[in-house]
């Protein structure tokens, strides 16, 4: 799909994590079958696929498992997903290259507890890129409230007309309505290109190698 919005004005993008720069919806879903396998809850991908959230807690209600046991399952998803290695989807260094080359703020909101990402983030040797980071439980309130993107651009001391987020999921659209900011939705991830498109973000896009051309140098 052409792009419908320029990203000149923007001063700094924003990116979701998992499904956006990391290629995880393989790993999510291997490890939420092990989490509810453990709890004694059927979970197969018709159920991943209809009921996945980055908020994983209403993941947790849609699929029934009782409130006293969300801590459980908090440490059984850490305790599996250090088994994980999931790589970057394609294009990801090369779009963070080119925000960085286009002297824009590059920043991090996703719902990933922190010890998680960080660690992927070494991994894949991308610690150093970001000039902030927001990961779960360090804002209020979960995605699709706009409360971590409002940190992360209070971290970069800008305004949400100056920023763009790009995320994968429904609530990261809504996420960057809600807080002010232009959205970028990217397909193939944990939506597909329909789903996304209900949400009317103002670019979709089915690869981050379509994000890059739009990155063009910022005016001093």
């Amino acid at each position: 799909m052409m792009p419908t919005l320029t990203l000149r004005p923007a001063q700094a993008v924003l990116f979701d994590l998992d499904g956006t720069l990391l290629d995880s919806r393989t790993s999510h879903y291997r490890v939420y079958q092990h989490v509810f396998a453990d709890l004694g809850i059927r979970f197969d991908h018709a159920v991943f696929t209809q009921h996945y959230s980055p908020n994983w807690y209403l993941l947790y209600e849609r699929i029934g498992l009782p409130r006293d046991r969300w801590p459980e399952a908090d440490q059984l998803w850490l305790h599996y997903y250090e088994q994980e290695t999931p790589g970057p989807r394609t294009g990801a260094g090369q779009v963070l290259a080119a925000v960085k080359g286009s002297r824009r703020a590059l920043g991090l909101v996703t719902s990933g507890e922190r010890v998680r990402v960080e660690r992927d983030l070494d991994r894949l040797g991308w610690v150093a890129l970001f000039d902030a980071v927001v990961c779960g439980g360090d804002a209020p309130r979960m995605k699709p409230h706009p409360d971590p993107l409002r940190l992360a651009l209070n971290q970069l001391n800008l305004p949400p007309r100056a920023a763009v987020y790009v995320g994968d999921t429904i609530e990261d659209v809504q996420m960057g309505k809600a807080a002010g900011t232009a959205t970028v939705a990217l397909a193939g991830g944990f939506s597909s290109h329909e789903t996304l498109s209900g949400e009317r973000p103002d670019i979709l896009l089915d690869s981050l190698a379509e994000l890059t051309p739009l990155l063009q140098p910022i005016d001093n």
